[in-house]
């Protein structure tokens, strides 16, 4: 795709993870204030714009379009990472981990990998989106859930469901995302 045929969002994007693959995380034009927000800017983006407006707007289809914009997320992440793994499924966990925490996503922690059932089941330990959220009564790490699916997915080339079984919000230690091959 040449550059006058891409959305502005695109280019931004692509600039955006080209820092992160130099591992460059200063940012141009933030000398004072740093590359780096307070979480709850971040929550507040997340659950206004991507929460509450988007469930205004398309009532019970609001978390499949959280959902789907976290997988565009993972997918991103994946092939970051894809490209430096050699297909080895360890090494590839390990760089999902770091850029996780680069990014302070979260702590993404492999909880059990069962290829031949199909299943894994990923930890998000300190949750960038439902960290300090208390008595809501569902899972509502939409956005994670897809991210870890399209991580998930990178790397096998396999659609995959992925849903947030545990969550920080609803009274568990950590988020919980089950990822299904399909």
């Amino acid at each position: 795709m040449s550059q006058n045929t891409r959305t502005d969002y695109q280019i931004a994007q692509q600039q955006i993870f080209d820092s992160i693959i130099a591992g460059e995380f200063g940012i141009e034009n933030r000398e004072d204030l740093g590359p780096m927000v307070p979480i709850r800017l971040f929550q507040v983006l997340r659950m206004v714009a991507m929460g509450s407006n988007v469930e205004d707007m398309l009532g019970n289809g609001a978390p499949a379009l959280v959902y789907h914009s976290g997988q565009g997320l993972g997918q991103a992440i994946g092939h970051i990472a894809v490209e430096k793994a050699n297909n080895d499924i360890e090494t590839y966990v390990g760089k999902i981990e770091q850029l996780c925490r680069q990014l302070s996503i979260g702590l993404v922690v492999p909880e059990k990998v069962d290829l031949s059932a199909g299943v894994l089941e990923l930890r998000v330990d300190e949750c960038v989106s439902c960290a300090g959220v208390h008595d809501v009564s569902a899972p509502i790490c939409h956005f994670e859930a897809g991210m870890v699916g399209g991580i998930v997915k990178t790397f096998f080339g396999r659609n995959v469901r992925a849903t947030e079984t545990k969550c920080n919000a609803v009274g568990d230690k950590t988020c919980l995302i089950r990822v299904d091959l399909l």
